[in-house]
């Protein structure tokens, strides 16, 4: 295996339909996915009860950045009514919540990272509008899985410090 290709060496990187600029927003949207995927595996890792739904948004994500670089298909719809399910479930399931700053929960700040990467993302996703088109569904997408996120901290917090 080849790990080393030197092919962006020169300041540009391969996707379907050829080589574009590291700099490009495209890029930019794709990184961030990455690092949302990443951070989902950092919270599966350390809290076990996520490790499950974290492995759902991974391949979800993964799916998402194929998509984005052309080289796969997202059935983001279905993705997004999941995610809706799932976020009616948390929040009736809290209870009352108001915003907290996670202190002292390690798990509610953890998901509070994961919201706050999502919701740049999405940013940088709309940036990505304004030069190049793409599926509209996937900004519905990255908007719930912040929500998801957001759902997901609400049933955490319970007895942390607000």
């Amino acid at each position: 295996m080849i790990v080393t290709t030197k092919t962006g060496d020169q300041g540009t990187t391969e996707i379907q339909g050829g080589r574009i600029s590291k700099a490009d927003p495209l890029i930019e949207v794709l990184g961030d996915l990455d690092e949302l995927s990443a951070e989902c595996l950092v919270l599966a890792s350390g809290f076990s009860g996520y490790r499950k739904s974290m492995k759902q948004i991974v391949t979800q994500l993964s799916a998402a950045s194929a998509m984005l670089s052309g080289y796969g298909e997202a059935d983001l719809e279905s993705f997004i009514r999941m995610l809706e399910i799932e976020i009616e479930s948390k929040v009736k399931a809290a209870g009352e919540f108001r915003f907290h700053y996670p202190f002292d929960n390690p798990e509610s700040a953890a998901l509070n990272r994961l919201r706050t990467i999502s919701r740049r993302v999405e940013r940088h996703w709309w940036k990505l509008q304004e030069t190049r088109k793409t599926d509209p569904s996937l900004g519905v997408y990255l908007n719930r899985i912040s929500d998801y996120f957001y759902a997901l901290q609400i049933q955490s917090a319970a007895g942390s410090e607000i």
